[in-house]
This record gives C-alpha cells, sequence and structure tokens, in this order.
C-alpha cells in the first residue's frame, strides 16, 4: 500500500503541465513568488508543490503587491547596498530608481494602467527600501509611513530619494494627491529575525528575532517553521540559489547608481551575518553588476 506522501506524489505527477516562457519569466499565484527558470516547475519544493509557475506570457501578473515579498522578507542584502552606494543627488537619484523600476515591471508584463496608482507606488516604496510602510490618507493627500528606516538607511537620504521616486511616479501614472514621507520607529534597538527554511531552502528577514516563525510566503498552507539562523546549518549554496532564480530587480537598480567604490567588502561582511563564508563570487554577481 502506498504511502500518502506516495499517493500525493502520484497525484501531482498526474496534473498538467505548466506552459513554458519564452523569456524564462515565471510567477506563482499561490505563495505570491517570481522566478527566472528554465521551466516550469517550483525550484523550492520540487517534486512536491501542487502549483506550477505560471508564464508571464502565458498570464501576466495580476498587480504589484505580489512583488512587496521581496522588500518585506528577503534578506535586506540589496538594500543595505543601495543605502550605501547613493551618496549624493538623492532626489534625482529617486527619479532614476522609479524609471528602472517601471521598465521592470513592463518587462514582466504587469500592467501598467492607471487603475492602481497607489499599490504602484507602495510596492516600489518597499522592494526599494526594504522597510514595511503604513499609508495615511485623507482627501488631500497620501502619507507614506517607513517603519524603522534606520536599520537600514539615513533617513534624511531615503526621505530625498522617496520624493524625487514618486514625483516621477505620480506623473507617469496621472496621481494627483499630494504625496508624502513619514517615519516611525517600531522595534527600535531590537534586532530583526534572520531565518532559515530547511525544507524549502528560503532565507528570510523581518519582525523581531524569534527561534521559530510561520513562513510570511505560505502561513496558511506551509507545514514547515523557518527557524533562527543561529539553530541550524546550511550551505552558501542555498542563499546563491535564492538570489539566482529570483528576477534581477536589485541588480539594476544597484546599478543605475554611479558608483566608484569598491563595496564587495561590504557585501562580505553582510554575508557574514548570515553565516555565508564562501560562494562570495557567485552571490555578488547576482547583486553587482560587472563591468
Amino acid at each position: 500500500m502506498m504511502s500518502q506522501m506516495q499517493q500525493i506524489k502520484q497525484k501531482i505527477d498526474s496534473l498538467p503541465e505548466g506552459s513554458y516562457s519564452a523569456s524564462h519569466h515565471y510567477w506563482c499565484m499561490t505563495c505570491k513568488k517570481f522566478f527566472v527558470l528554465d521551466k516550469p516547475v517550483c525550484p523550492f519544493m520540487t517534486g512536491m508543490c501542487v502549483n506550477t509557475p505560471i508564464a508571464v506570457e502565458n498570464m501576466p501578473p495580476e498587480n504589484t503587491e505580489s512583488l512587496e515579498k521581496f522588500g518585506l522578507f528577503y534578506p535586506k542584502i540589496a538594500q543595505h547596498i543601495l543605502s550605501n552606494i547613493i551618496e549624493k543627488d538623492f532626489f534625482e537619484t529617486g527619479k532614476k530608481l522609479a524609471q528602472v523600476y517601471l521598465d521592470f515591471l513592463r518587462e514582466w508584463r504587469f500592467n501598467l494602467s492607471k487603475e492602481q496608482p497607489l499599490q504602484t507606488m507602495k510596492s516600489f516604496i518597499i522592494i526599494t527600501t526594504g522597510c514595511e510602510i503604513a499609508q495615511r490618507i485623507n482627501e488631500k493627500s497620501v502619507t507614506f509611513v517607513l517603519m524603522d528606516a534606520q536599520k537600514i538607511w539615513d533617513k534624511n537620504k531615503v526621505s530625498e530619494m522617496l520624493k524625487g521616486a514618486l514625483d516621477y511616479l505620480s506623473g507617469i501614472l496621472s496621481f494627483k494627491k499630494e504625496l508624502n514621507i513619514d517615519f516611525i520607529d517600531i522595534f527600535g534597538p531590537r534586532e530583526i529575525g534572520k531565518y532559515y527554511c530547511s525544507k524549502c531552502g528560503m532565507f528570510f528577514e523581518f519582525g523581531i528575532k524569534r527561534e521559530t516563525i510561520t513562513c510570511p510566503l505560505m502561513p496558511q498552507k506551509c507545514m514547515f517553521d523557518p527557524q533562527h539562523i543561529e539553530k541550524v546549518s546550511y550551505s552558501s549554496e542555498k542563499f546563491a540559489k535564492q538570489f539566482e532564480i529570483a528576477p534581477d530587480i536589485y541588480k539594476r537598480l544597484i546599478s543605475c547608481i554611479p558608483n566608484k567604490k569598491d563595496f564587495s567588502d561590504t557585501l562580505k561582511q553582510l554575508l557574514h551575518e548570515w553565516k555565508i563564508t564562501d560562494n562570495f563570487d557567485r552571490i555578488i554577481a547576482t547583486l553587482i553588476p560587472t563591468c
């Protein structure tokens, strides 16, 4: 008699296959991940996931909210790099980042109609800053309130950068309300949690440090609990894979910033915080443009 797991695997194998993407661009309707893959098979739960990644040519992503997972839950490596290399012209730099973001959305076939301008701007802020945000909205204005921005950013820098970005985005999206940036510190000096899931091999960074968490991408369906990295061992291969199969939005953002500094040492220091001591070149290549 087959075990329950064998029965599940047999059923999964009998289901229809997904469509192939000519651009290798896929997204998942269930866990809201985005992938760059050779075929429509979940790269984290291969052989076990009931879903197939969706080719963007077959069905475009629904809205930009799903992209917020990168900023909210993925390791904040790229945001620390952006904070480190943005040194001047913050307002104009924000406009450049917004242009890169919109180009990325077009390539991934997001609907850039003017029906969801607020959602599009909110997603940009979360992706770029790595901060969770709140909104205060009235008949005249929208204020985006960044939470614990000081964990990554100088507040004056990120405020001016976002003002430039929102000025550009609101023009493109025909959004008429006044837009403002504000801040609130929720966690203060308390440590942000860093986690690893030994089942799917993904890494997460968010919230107050805890021993275990519920999967932030599949909170109602996942049967496994990511643990704080102090409690588990893993290889740098797993960390590299997560960045390699994710869309290159952060590499694009970093590449648009004029930079003469070698910030590979900064990246290595950030990786050491994740207990990564090898595979530096491979991981760096996923984030830092090569000349």
